[in-house]
């Protein structure tokens, strides 16, 4: 991490907040699933400047500390999904849900996954239903920053999958 890549994080957190947003939209992507709501996706240097976001106007004494800030997230790749559900599967619990990120080479599974269930409207008949999901997950950086599916199966049953483009996130 050099001193370069520090300012540019924090050059960005402390920009407008239509410079903001453009920058974070560039990690968005637009899923032809009609399963997957939102996606996005957090890089080091995404990170970087949530970071730098968060910290505010202290900013960072030098790199070694923005170094320090990052360490935990080093080597890793985060995805953030919304999905619904087939509204016919009626889930009354969170299904089983696995995710894989991969090029046309190789595919990895999460690394660590963090799901949290989106129920519909509650009903005097039953149970509330479980219509989609809110997801975290973590991957292993890819080695090439090409194009990548994310593949999630949904209960072992079917799947829904989004293309996420590395390359054009800076």
């Amino acid at each position: 991490m050099d001193d370069g890549l520090v300012a540019f994080a924090m050059r960005v957190a402390s920009g407008s907040a239509p410079e903001r947003a453009s920058f974070h939209a560039g990690y968005r992507s637009a899923a032809a699933d009609p399963g997957i709501d939102h996606l996005e996706v957090v890089t080091e240097l995404r990170r970087l400047v949530l970071l730098a976001e968060l910290r505010g106007a202290q900013g960072w004494n030098d790199a070694c500390e923005a170094c320090e800030a990052l360490e935990a997230y080093r080597g890793t790749l985060t995805v953030k999904a919304r999905v619904r559900f087939h509204p016919q599967r009626g889930y009354t619990s969170l299904p089983r849900l696995e995710l894989h990120l991969g090029s046309s080479i190789t595919m990895q599974g999460a690394l660590d996954l963090h799901v949290e269930p989106v129920h519909g409207p509650t009903s005097m008949a039953g149970p509330p239903v479980v219509v989609g999901a809110a997801i975290e997950a973590t991957f292993a950086t890819p080695a090439v920053r090409g194009v990548h599916t994310l593949v999630i199966h949904v209960d072992g049953t079917y799947l829904l999958v989004a293309t996420i483009d590395l390359s054009r996130m800076p």
